[in-house]
């Protein structure tokens, strides 16, 4: 009963380090750009999009459509900045990493001028290169924004890190994609069970 108490608790301890990737979208100079624009991650990690000047958004898309928004992907919504990174921020949970994730921002033609990313781009071994996705972005004559509420398969983060569920986020890694879903629980609650799991060990 106690090793498995222990175990228990390791598995936990496990997830809740599990890294987060934040991703600067835009730049305080107005570039169009994701920086990184290449992630690598591993299951259960998390990616935070931080917005700059001036009103970027971040949508998945597939590898054979870029610029156009993937069923069931995830969605930003547009996110406004003025001058340094905007209070409010996007986070995804990685929960497949099988499958390249493949995203691009939605404003006017930033997919066009080569405004795109990917997470795990060489999972499954196809070839398809960050390089191939731009060049094919670039001869798509629409960019083209999810009709999906803004903070689909993800969460909006405020400046006070607390944590805003969309009414429908419900997109990203569900059935199709297996690339991103709701983030369900903050680290913060983690680490809670965390210590009061610990508390129990010791007594």
């Amino acid at each position: 009963m106690h090793f498995s108490t222990v175990f228990a608790a390791s598995a936990l301890m496990g997830s809740a380090l599990a890294a987060d990737h934040s991703v600067k979208v835009g730049g305080n100079n107005g570039e169009l750009k994701f920086e990184p624009a290449v992630i690598n991650a591993t299951e259960g990690d998390t990616v935070t999009f931080k917005f700059w000047p001036k009103n970027h958004s971040v949508a998945q898309a597939a590898f054979a459509n870029p610029c156009e928004p993937m069923d069931n992907g995830f969605w930003s919504g547009y996110i406004p900045s003025s001058l340094n990174a905007a209070e409010e921020s996007f986070m995804i949970e990685v929960t497949n990493t099988s499958k390249p994730i493949w995203f691009y921002c939605t404003q006017g033609k930033h997919c066009q001028q080569g405004m795109v990313g990917v997470i795990n781009g060489q999972a499954n071994g196809t070839g398809n290169t960050l390089q191939r996705f731009i060049s094919a972005a670039s001869s798509k004559q629409n960019n083209v924004a999810p009709s999906s509420t803004a903070g689909t398969g993800g969460m909006i983060m405020g400046a006070n890190e607390s944590m805003t569920p969309s009414s429908s986020a419900s997109g990203a890694g569900a059935s199709n994609t297996g690339a991103a879903s709701t983030l369900e629980i903050s680290r913060g609650v983690v680490f809670s069970g965390l210590l009061g799991m610990f508390g129990y060990l010791l007594v």
